[in-house]
């Protein structure tokens, strides 16, 4: 497989590995209670 046939997949594994990375470092809060938005409102629209 020459480069440019290759450069593609090593593209794609390359942004998965960032992605994995930029997620792993993300700090994830999930509530149980809906949380409000700047009008008070309660989600939804």
């Amino acid at each position: 497989m020459d480069l440019l046939t290759a450069f593609p997949y090593w593209g794609i594994i390359i942004v998965i590995a960032v992605n994995a990375v930029i997620v792993s470092r993300m700090t994830i809060h999930i509530s149980e209670q809906p949380e409000e938005d700047e009008d008070g409102n309660e989600g939804g629209q």
